[in-house]
Parts: structure tokens; C-alpha cells; sequence
């Protein structure tokens, strides 16, 4: 169920609809896919959400960090998640979003194959991840949608407190 159409801006894509959940839907999530699979992650870490723009590169970053990209005179790394997550990269890159999220008031895009849209998701849906994937903490739980199943991932496990405060540390 996608929700309300994006406005554009110099190709910032802002979604109506995200305000609107973020003030009256606590479990709400963007959902985005990498490959074939969807996830989703806390809607109120999501500040934008943009069409690709290619990052400045910097040397000996690891591979998981695509760049930097200046967004309102702020600069901001990109991580992209599919190599994040062990994934090869995508043919057509330009073809991806970024989304920026805020994360303990640290500024961070993640690079995703594409956004699709804004759910609200049931404590009653979500089935508690650990039996399923071992040991890693990243994944919050399985959310069974109506027609797909949704990994929530908690971001804030994902960057931990300690690349949160260098990234801080280094572009802010």
C-alpha cells in the first residue's frame, strides 16, 4: 500500500505521507529492497529519501562506504548496503535511492536498490528473528506482510554507537 505520490526537488524526493506516519503510527517503517528482498527500517530515522547521486570517493574507507555526497551544504557519508551486506553491486547504480537518515544526530546515507514505500507494521505480524538467524543482532524480526515477508532492520545496531561517532567525528 504506497502512500501519497513524492514531491521532487533537484532530485530530493520528500514523502508526503512520512510526517503523517511518524506523528501517528509508532510501528511505522520505509520499506526498501536490496536484491529480491524487502526491509524495513524505523521511519523515524528517515529524514529524505533521493534519487542516486554519485559520492565524491574517498582512499582507504572501507568498502562499504561509497562516499560522500554534499546535501544542503552538509556532507554526508553513503554506505552501500548491499556490500554491507555482502551483496555484488548493481548494474545500473544510477538507477538507486539514497536515503538519509539522522541516528543519534549523525547524518548518514544508505545507498538501496529502491524504496518502495511507507507500512505500518503490527507487533502481531513481527516474528522475533533469533531462531532464525543465529547470532546477529541487525535483524530486529520478520514481519509477515500480506503479500512478502519484511526483515526489520535496526539501524541503530547496524551502525553501531562506535561508527556512529566517527563518521561524527569525521564529517561533522
Amino acid at each position: 500500500m504506497a502512500h501519497g505520490n513524492p514531491r521532487r526537488r533537484k532530485g530530493v524526493f520528500f514523502i508526503d505521507t512520512v510526517k503523517e506516519h511518524e506523528q501517528t503510527e509508532v510501528n511505522g517503517k520505509v520499506v526498501f529492497t536490496l536484491g529480491e528482498e524487502k526491509y524495513g527500517i524505523e521511519i523515524a530515522c528517515v529524514k529524505e529519501i533521493m534519487k542516486w547521486a554519485k559520492p565524491t570517493g574517498l582512499p582507504q574507507m572501507p568498502d562499504a562506504i561509497s562516499g560522500v555526497i554534499k546535501l544542503r551544504n552538509e556532507v554526508i557519508p553513503v554506505i552501500s548496503l548491499r556490500r554491507q551486506f555482502g551483496l555484488p553491486d548493481v548494474d545500473r547504480q544510477a538507477d538507486t535511492k539514497i536515503i538519509i537518515l539522522e541516528i543519534d544526530a549523525v547524518f548518514v546515507g544508505i545507498n538501496v536498490d529502491d524504496v518502495d514505500e511507507v507500512v505500518e507494521v503490527p507487533g502481531s505480524a513481527v516474528e522475533i528473528s533469533n531462531r532464525f538467524t543465529g547470532k546477529t543482532d541487525v535483524i530486529k524480526g520478520i514481519a509477515k506482510m500480506e503479500d512478502y515477508l519484511l526483515i526489520l532492520i535496526d539501524i541503530r545496531v547496524l551502525f553501531g554507537a562506535d561508527v556512529l561517532e566517527r563518521i561524527s567525528e569525521e564529517y561533522n
